[in-house]
């Protein structure tokens, strides 16, 4: 007779079962035993530094209060969820190096599992103790002109109650508050600045979110972001490297940037949208490690919360190309940058010269190629989010036939007696002819379509701000109506100034051409965005969309804005480096 193996079945499941529930019981009861054995301290230094970051330094000091001996191969330290994403760098050390550091995530907060070199072993009554660094961006900004407030987690987050922690605030030197500036029933103030503020608590509870505030006045306190570097770099058919950095920033208090170019940069000069700037305004150092460029930023950009900087120069083909064999050539370049906490976009764009071909490159993420034309290839190398000690370095083997040079110029010339010849068929045939010659582009055209079409993007933003205004009623409808006649006037005689310079380029063809079809489209772009972000808060209003739809899209497409406006700058940047 066959037996039924349910009741095994049910017999095999429930000593698992047992067995998990024991295994979980153990651990359990490990880590209260851990918490009981040791005891924990928390020294915590909350700074806030120029450039709008703030640093935490957490020393914890742990003690053995039993007689056993105490063993401790790891510790974690957590970050509540709503600050890990303005974690930007992390590091964990002891007296003797630095340790290392594991993540990972729960549902609130981001853990940071430091691991020992080796097991720390305590006796009774030793200490051990180890420091952890963390440095945010985002968490101050500027509420007027020279009035900041600033947010940041009050404690550590542990897994087990630290039997004290000992918070220190230090504001910047010349920060100016008042009791008004604080929550004074959460810390203390012995100095009289106000620029140490204390905060004690024992016990620390486990898993900790408390977070705190506060607010000063500075008129040096200076807040830098860059919020983009882009390289572009070409390689000519003789090996010359040319290229061109493009600076985006967030800037607040900023009267100069430090730049960091490759070794051996030469012929360095630095640009804005206001023009180029004279040698006196930049200090160059050269050193190992690469080229310091001190940029002293024109009167016009101090006050601007937003700058964009340009900064050509050349780099030298014995430094950075090795050839092998006759044909071969390998790239070898380290992606110096600024020396900031965060990059938060970085795109470097390598031009080979034509007829060139990429044979092998690293296997960096982020890395597209683009094709120019048939004869020539783009590599494109993106990156978010770049931290001060992050190294990026390419490397790229690319074949060339060292000849092309010379065959260029003889496809060209042969295209060129082609045309010529056909044209003295066609004129034979038809026994008329039209003569063409080539047209040149002086640099006074290209400075006055550079003058007008920044004088049609200002009217433009005076027009978006007079509407804002009459929106909000701060001006009447008859001097809305009145003001926006006479731009929009302004801007029609603009526009057929523009088109009559446009005609006369596209005539003579060529790249400059190309670069009023990129301004066009890049134009184009931003108008339908425009109009993309009143549908969607017509939508809002009609209540057709919720709250965080409106969001994710006003999100979405005011970035792709900004993208469009950074390629119509770089655009007219090109014209300038052009004139002068």
């Amino acid at each position: 007779m066959k037996k039924d193996p349910l009741p095994l079945i049910f017999l095999l499941f429930s000593l698992i079962s047992a067995n998990l529930a024991v295994n979980f019981v153990s651990a359990e009861n490990t880590e209260r035993s851990s918490s009981i054995n040791l005891s924990v301290n928390v020294e915590r230094k909350i700074a806030l530094v120029s450039g709008g970051y703030i640093t935490i330094n957490d020393t914890l000091i742990f003690l053995n209060p039993g007689e056993n001996e105490f063993t401790l191969t790891n510790y974690m330290v957590g970050v509540p969820k709503n600050y890990s994403e303005k974690l930007i760098y992390y590091r964990a050390y002891d007296g003797r190096s630095d340790l290392s550091v594991a993540v990972f995530e729960d549902e609130d907060f981001r853990w940071l599992n430091i691991s020992f070199l080796e097991p720390v072993i305590l006796s009774s009554n030793e200490t051990y103790n180890f420091t952890i660094t963390l440095v945010f961006s985002d968490l101050i900004w500027r509420k007027s002109a020279n009035l900041f407030y600033a947010i940041f987690p009050l404690y550590p987050s542990l897994t087990h109650e630290a039997s004290f922690c000992n918070v220190t605030l230090i504001l910047p030197s010349l920060a100016k508050l008042s009791e008004n500036n604080y929550p004074t029933d959460v810390f203390t103030n012995k100095t009289s600045d106000f620029r140490v503020l204390y905060n004690v608590t024992s016990p620390l509870p486990p898993y900790a979110k408390s977070s705190s505030w506060v607010e000063f006045s500075d008129t040096t306190f200076k807040i830098l972001k860059f919020l983009e570097l882009r390289r572009e770099l070409s390689i000519d058919c003789w090996g010359n490297i040319f290229a061109t950095d493009f600076y985006e920033m967030e800037t607040v208090n900023i009267y100069s940037i430090d730049v960091v170019l490759p070794p051996e940069a030469t012929d360095i000069s630095a640009y804005d949208a206001y023009g180029k700037y004279p040698k006196g305004r930049l200090d160059i150092e050269n050193a190992n490690h690469g080229t310091s460029v001190k940029i002293y930023l024109s009167e016009k950009l101090e006050n601007s919360e937003r700058a964009k900087v340009a900064v050509s120069y050349m780099l030298p083909p014995q430094k950075y190309l090795i050839m092998e064999g006759w044909q071969t050539f390998i790239l070898n370049i380290n992606i110096t940058k600024p020396d900031a906490w965060i990059i938060y976009r970085v795109i470097i764009s390598i031009t080979l010269p034509e007829g060139a071909s990429l044979i092998l490159r690293n296997n960096a993420t982020g890395l597209n190629i683009e094709t120019i034309n048939p004869f020539q290839e783009k590599i494109v190398f993106e990156r978010y989010n770049v931290t001060k000690f992050e190294n990026l370095s390419l490397s790229f083997k690319y074949q060339y036939v060292v000849f092309w040079a010379a065959l260029r110029p003889t496809l060209f010339a042969a295209i060129i007696i082609g045309s010529i010849l056909g044209f003295l068929l066609l004129t034979k045939l038809t026994g008329k002819a039209e003569t063409s010659l080539p047209i040149l582009i002086s640099a006074e055209t290209l400075e006055r379509l550079v003058e007008i079409y920044e004088e049609k993007i200002r009217i433009a933003s005076e027009i978006e701000s007079l509407e804002e205004q009459s929106a909000k009623g701060k001006i009447s409808r008859k001097q809305y109506r009145l003001a926006k006649k006479i731009f929009e006037e302004q801007l029609s005689s603009l526009q057929k100034s523009f088109l009559d310079l446009k005609a006369k380029i596209e005539a003579a063809g060529g790249r400059y051409a190309d670069m009023i079809r990129r301004l066009e489209a890049a134009d184009a772009e931003i108008e339908d965005l425009k109009k993309s972000i009143l549908d969607v808060e017509a939508k809002y209003r009609r209540g057709e969309i919720s709250a965080e739809e409106r969001r994710n899209l006003l999100e979405e497409y005011k970035g792709r804005k900004e993208r469009a406006e950074r390629k119509r700058e770089e655009v007219l940047l090109r014209f300038k480096e052009e004139i002068l």
